[in-house]
């Protein structure tokens, strides 16, 4: 029997996503879905109000979980589009954060890792972290790829879990590329207008938010104008109104570093 000739278009098609070409990427695979798969029932079972089940996958380890970190060592986000790349990031980050915590678990705080508070050779800055084909930093896939202009949006800030109490709350499912813009906004809103997000002191005319909004604050900037006015943007109820009056003062709460273990 005569093979089959490949087919031109196809060979296109595989060949410019391989070089990155935007927008251009290759159908799922049969592989990347069964990760995606694994890493949503990871998700389902140890994820719960935002806190991580640490003490219980630590036991288990299942192999929904070995899979998928065995799949982002090799995945090849360059063949992706720009909102699969985007979500592909975002659960590579915070599944890379969980990884990190369970090597060393049981810990109380992710600060407890390096020294100077974890300032120096700190959680976050370890090259301990394989994924799409290199060993990396937390640091350099949130600050060179999510926040790199190709992928860059402001709420991902509040997609990402740094495992501490006050960092935005961890999904109990995976980022989507298909329905990535409302995971996010769901994320942003629900982060700010929650008790992590803002507290409002009527007497001293203070609205007093995350310090996510400290230290990202040029990204909102960018976003919005001001601060200000991405809090009015994102803000309801009171705390909108409060965002809205220029003689209340914008102030930061305290951040709690402990380990968003589940109790």
């Amino acid at each position: 029997m005569r093979a089959l000739a490949p087919n031109p278009s196809a060979l296109l098609l595989a060949a410019l996503a391989m070089v990155g070409f935007p927008g251009l990427a290759l159908p799922q695979s049969e592989e990347e879905r069964a990760a995606q798969g694994s890493y949503a029932s990871v998700l389902s079972r140890y994820v719960e109000g935002g806190d991580v089940r640490y003490g219980l996958l630590v036991t288990e380890n299942p192999p929904d979980w070995r899979r998928y970190l065995e799949w982002l060592e090799s995945a090849r986000p360059e063949t992706m589009t720009v909102e699969e790349r985007r979500a592909f990031w975002i659960n590579a980050y915070n599944a890379r954060v969980i990884a990190g915590v369970l090597e060393r678990y049981p810990i109380d705080s992710v600060r407890d890792v390096g020294f100077l508070g974890g300032r120096v050779r700190g959680f976050f800055s370890r090259r301990e972290h394989p994924v799409a084909g290199e060993v990396r930093t937390l640091d350099e896939i949130e600050k060179e790829i999510l926040f790199a202009p190709a992928l860059w949006d402001p709420r991902i800030h509040f997609a990402l879990n740094c495992a501490a109490r006050s960092c935005p709350k961890l999904r109990s499912e995976p980022y989507e590329a298909s329905r990535l813009d409302t995971q996010l906004d769901f994320q942003a809103r629900t982060f700010l207008n929650g008790p992590d997000g803002h507290r409002i002191d009527p007497s001293a005319r203070v609205l007093n938010v995350s310090r996510v909004l400290e230290w990202y604050r040029d990204d909102f900037v960018r976003a919005a104008g001001s601060l200000r006015e991405y809090l009015i943007r994102n803000l309801t109820g009171d705390a909108a109104a409060a965002a809205r009056d220029e003689a209340w003062k914008i102030e930061y709460l305290d951040y709690d570093w402990s380990l968003n273990d589940f109790m």
